[in-house]
């Protein structure tokens, strides 16, 4: 998914749960690790990465009144607080594994300013910023009759820096499952091109919040996935076309990095279509 390094994408949200859905229990890591299968790697990862991770919410028919469906029969929240700045995804792969219930991560970390702006050494005052990050778990059945969960890439909100007065209420809902839609559809990036700043043809990204809400949820996220794969695989072959010396190799890898761009210019149009 697109990172902290372009994060003039990922949407601003803080959001406001309902009280009656607080639960508040701490999930211990070791649990975890056995419900997910953990390797050595990926426990020294909790270590270094994650300092508590608590079931914070639950919502569901009994805590909201919002009716479940077969696909979510309730939402969890997971607050993860971080002891590093940043959060390996393979942490939040295993707990989505560990849990057979569609997760919204609510991540807390310290935010470190200082005269020099926020990211230097020094810091003078600190500050408590969260963040939101989910995947689209879908429920599926096998051959054999058994349910499989199916899960997308990462979508990720920017880090706020906590205030509880700019909160704001989950959207309306009719039931569990429209519910984690919309939550979904708020952390879906803002702008799609330029993830690798290569200058992609001004216009090619023009489509109107209505013609994009009358898109499925599982459609934009199709398309975002083929076009963070476009991403990158014009960022390598701009790599290659770059470094080589022949003259015929280097005109056909820029060919294929035109050919490219009109692709991703093509799908980023389509989105504002029917």
């Amino acid at each position: 998914m697109v990172d902290d390094a372009n994060k003039q994408n990922q949407p601003r949200i803080h959001w406001k749960f309902p009280e009656a859905a607080k639960f508040g229990r701490v999930i211990p890591k070791e649990k975890l690790y056995s419900q997910a299968g953990a390797n050595a790697e990926l426990k020294q990862l909790f270590v270094e990465q994650v300092a508590q991770i608590k079931w914070a919410y639950k919502l569901a028919e009994s805590t909201i009144n919002l009716a479940k469906t077969k696909q979510v029969h309730e939402l969890e929240v997971i607050h993860i607080r971080l002891k590093a700045q940043n959060l390996d995804e393979k942490i939040l792969t295993a707990i989505d594994k560990a849990i057979p219930h569609p997760t919204l991560f609510m991540l807390t970390r310290d935010a470190k300013y200082d005269d020099k702006g926020e990211g230097a050494t020094e810091a003078k005052t600190t500050e408590q910023e969260s963040a939101y990050q989910a995947a689209h778990k879908l429920k599926t059945t096998t051959q054999s009759n058994k349910e499989k969960w199916q899960q997308s890439a990462y979508l990720k909100s920017q880090w706020l820096v906590q205030n509880s007065q700019h909160a704001s209420p989950l959207p309306a809902a009719t039931s569990l499952e429209n519910l984690y839609n919309q939550l979904l559809e708020a952390l879906i990036p803002l702008g799609l091109l330029g993830v690798h700043n290569l200058q992609e043809p001004e216009g090619a990204y023009e489509y109107t919040n209505a013609q994009q809400k009358k898109r499925s949820l599982e459609d934009k996220l199709a398309d975002l996935a083929a076009i963070e794969a476009l991403n990158k695989q014009i960022k390598q072959t701009k790599t290659k076309r770059d470094k080589e010396k022949q003259f015929n190799r280097k005109r056909e890898l820029n060919d294929q990095f035109k050919a490219l761009k009109k692709q991703l210019a093509a799908l980023n149009r389509g989105l504002g279509s029917e």
